[in-house]
């Protein structure tokens, strides 16, 4: 009994590590049982995430955050509306506003009253900003607040925000917790003259100029990066990964209860199917296939790509992707069967915009590192590379690539 005891103490933890790993702000009013998880074995994360990855936890009554560092540039993942479109810069400057406003907010606030609020902070900030100016504005604005709502930072007490974002007479009251909305910016930011300065500051790896933490930097990039490629390791890490990298996959699998692909072009960790990627604001570059139409159509156009463009025997090297070899198999996949079983749009009339399928597609592929574009040709299509780690979906070109794996 103790044995089976000590297993299952040993997989709640590493559930509650992959939870934080994906989504590093967990609260108890969105997520109570996985707060609860994270809440029942903190000492233990705590002390872990600090020695593996050098990330600090902190575990307050009601919410959990994980303050990640370095590699900044390799996990960045865009936010998103509700309809899968990514946030444009004028959304990200509300998301901005509003938490600047709700951090000194009280615990329950109309959202006119916050609405003037960030209004008056656009104003001081030399913004043209304003909620209430037009939809176009009101809706880029509860885009910020939907986000902060699934974070748990606010919550609908009385109307709703998709009321509000259709009719701006729509009355909304709102619950605001304060503290949580503290903790969404990790590492909030200082004031700088130039943005160049200021992008770099967040981009900064704290691990990265000290060769005695070449461990901890290649840890860090396993973890939040789909597949580590050993060419794009400077030399120095690159030698210590060929020395060392079975430790480093180790304490890996210690804290996360994952497996790893050790080839020799690369390691990638494989992560359990376990419902712990809730996606959409911060978590590991890429999950793959993960759900919807979008990965699955990804899925079978990695397959039949890596069928078709096998490479020589003993190539390590990426693969040039013929742009018409690729348009044909992404025209493949929304033609009338594929359509209908991947789009379900496609079902009742329709069908979806061939350029935005392509788009979003493509940048799944792109984030679980299984294909690049180092060099942008005139057209979407042009200049796309087949990564090495795209040969463990290789299939038959016709296969159906129904099924999954996870990275």
């Amino acid at each position: 009994m103790a044995a089976k005891d000590d297993i299952a103490l040993i997989v709640e933890r590493q559930t509650a590590a992959r939870r934080l790993l994906a989504d590093p702000l967990v609260t108890a009013h969105r997520h109570p049982e996985d707060f609860t998880l994270v809440s029942a074995h903190s000492e233990w994360l705590v002390q872990r995430f600090q020695r593996v990855l050098g990330y600090r936890l902190v575990v307050a009554a009601d919410h959990a955050r994980l303050v990640k560092s370095g590699i900044h540039d390799a996990v960045v993942t865009p936010l998103v509306r509700d309809s899968g479109a990514e946030f444009t810069p004028r959304s990200y400057a509300y998301l901005a506003l509003a938490l600047a406003a709700l951090v000194d907010a009280p615990p329950v606030v109309r959202l006119a009253e916050l609405a003037a609020w960030v209004r008056e902070a656009a104003v001081e900030a030399g913004l043209d900003l304003d909620p209430a100016d037009r939809a176009a504005e009101r809706r880029a604005f509860t885009a910020a607040l939907r986000v902060l709502s699934r974070r748990g930072v606010v919550g609908e007490r009385d109307g709703s925000l998709a009321g509000y974002a259709a009719d701006g007479e729509h009355e909304v009251r709102l619950e605001v917790r304060a503290d949580i909305a503290r903790r969404v910016v990790a590492h909030p930011p200082h004031a700088v003259e130039e943005p160049d300065v200021f992008l770099a500051e967040a981009a900064r790896d704290d691990a990265a100029g000290d060769p005695h933490n070449a461990e901890l930097t290649i840890r860090r990039r396993l973890a939040e990066t789909a597949v580590l490629y050993r060419d794009d390791l400077p030399a120095p890490q690159r030698v210590w990964l060929a020395h060392h990298q079975w430790r480093a996959v180790a304490e890996l699998g210690e804290l996360l209860g994952c497996d790893a692909e050790i080839r020799a072009e690369g390691i990638a960790l494989v992560l359990p199917r376990d419902g712990t990627q809730d996606g959409g604001w911060a978590g590991r570059s890429a999950v793959f296939p993960g759900p919807g139409p979008v990965g699955r159509a990804a899925l079978l156009l990695i397959g039949r790509l890596a069928a078709l463009l096998r490479p020589e025997p003993g190539s390590r090297g990426p693969v040039e992707i013929p742009a018409d070899l690729l348009s044909a198999q992404l025209a493949d996949l929304l033609d009338e069967e594929d359509a209908a079983r991947y789009w379900p749009r496609a079902a009742v009339g329709c069908p979806p915009d061939p350029g935005d399928v392509a788009a979003r597609v493509l940048a799944l592929l792109g984030d679980a590192r299984l294909v690049d574009r180092p060099d942008p040709g005139p057209s979407q299509l042009d200049g796309w590379r087949l990564l090495p780690a795209a040969a463990r979906y290789a299939s038959s070109p016709r296969e159906s690539g129904t099924g999954e794996a996870d990275r």
